[in-house]
């Protein structure tokens, strides 16, 4: 192959060199490609590189797909992340209403009650339509939030000490309150 190329091309060469006056500079040249276009060399470097291009663009679309995948999980971690910096002050607000439920004070027990109704409501606000907490609850399909009666019975709790001032809250039933809305708040994803 390699050997009648390269004879061709010296056979040219020395016709063009030679400068005879019959020889035809356009005829020669022709020769010379048609003979290397019509080799068996020629044929199968183009078979390699077809074989070559179909293996390039099966391992472009395979890694182009891999890409995709992972653009997708690095943007549901992503994702992941956000919802656990913005979990993050929730927490504390958290840990502060546990803190004031600890208090030997019914001040502080109504104010643990108060502030945990106000946060369940913060949450509430981005999943269920309404003006107020009440009409939130109302709302809520019982299949969407396993733990709305416990919620209505500590929002019940919390305004008979928003709208009653001689309201005696006992430690218990403040306790009873703050575990009903940490259910709620945990089935919401809004707490650990």
């Amino acid at each position: 192959m390699i050997r009648e190329i390269l004879n061709q091309f010296f056979i040219a060469l020395y016709k063009l060199t030679t400068f005879p006056t019959d020889v035809n500079f356009a005829e020669a040249a022709l020769n010379f490609q048609n003979g290397i276009l019509d080799s068996t060399f020629v044929y199968k470097l183009q078979i390699i590189a077809a074989v070559i291009i179909v293996i390039l663009t099966i391992g472009t679309v395979i890694l182009s797909r891999k890409r995709k995948a992972l653009k997708e999980k690095i943007a549901a971690q992503t994702q992941v992340l956000i919802e656990t910096a913005e979990a993050g002050p929730l927490q504390d607000r958290w840990h502060d209403i546990l803190r004031h439920i600890e208090s030997v004070k019914e001040g502080e027990w109504k104010f643990a009650v108060i502030e945990a109704d106000n946060l369940t409501d913060g949450i509430l606000k981005n999943y269920f339509p309404g003006d107020t907490m009440g009409e939130r609850l109302m709302n809520i399909d019982k299949t969407r939030l396993l733990s709305i009666e416990n919620l209505w019975e500590a929002h019940k709790i919390r305004n008979r000490i928003a709208h009653d001032s001689n309201y005696f809250l006992r430690h218990a039933e403040a306790i009873r309150a703050i575990r009903m809305y940490e259910s709620a708040l945990r089935e919401l994803g809004a707490i650990n």
